[in-house]
């Protein structure tokens, strides 16, 4: 399976986000997010984060169109005015960044999808991104503020432990609550992570 980190900025400084990057032999950042600036935080303005990469011999690239949590197409938005990050993964726009994605994979680079949030549970490029990659067949790590990495199973963990902690915790692959297939608990728990942390419609703009 083709590998692909993922990381937040946080408040970082942009010497502590290279040196967790180069720890893990990234040498490509995929920016997921639709506006790549922060006010907060300047480091990760997009012009100066990819100045800071390149000395590092770290490449960027924007896929926020593909990728961002902020699509501008209202059909992907549910009736209560939230992103559905099952439809829009499903669409020819997230179909296009995968392919994008597959270009920079056969060049033989490492990626990394990089967002703000300092914890991929609370961030759309594990919740929305990183899972529809991982039905893929994609192998996804997340690189954790500590240094270390989060897997994409470990974090299906954490969902169903948050959504369904009176499941049997033998195994997420017993029949479980209600005699569910795990699987459709485990797409239960991103639907309800997915509608606490998207984007609405109604959102004012930062």
């Amino acid at each position: 399976m083709d590998l692909i980190y993922s990381i937040g900025h946080s408040n970082h400084e942009a010497e502590r986000l290279i040196s967790l990057l180069q720890k893990y032999g990234v040498d490509l950042v995929l920016d997921v997010r639709s506006s790549p600036w922060s006010a907060r935080y300047p480091q990760f303005n997009r012009d100066e984060l990819a100045r800071s990469l390149k000395s590092a011999n770290i490449s960027y690239e924007h896929f926020g169109q593909w990728f961002g949590a902020r699509q501008t197409d209202e059909d992907f938005y549910t009736p209560a005015g939230w992103l559905n990050y099952a439809w829009f993964t499903a669409s020819d726009t997230f179909k296009e960044g995968m392919r994008q994605l597959d270009l920079q994979l056969v060049k033989g680079k490492t990626p990394a999808l990089l967002c703000a949030e300092k914890d991929p549970f609370d961030c759309h490029r594990a919740i929305m991104v990183s899972r529809a990659l991982s039905l893929a067949g994609y192998d996804l790590k997340h690189i954790m503020a500590d240094g270390n990495v989060l897997t994409q199973a470990e974090l299906d963990l954490r969902l169903l432990d948050k959504y369904f902690p009176k499941r049997d915790e033998s195994s997420i692959f017993d029949l479980i609550e209600g005699e569910k297939d795990p699987e459709q608990l485990l797409a239960e728990a991103y639907l309800l992570r997915n509608e606490a942390i998207a984007w609405r419609l109604d959102n004012p703009e930062d």
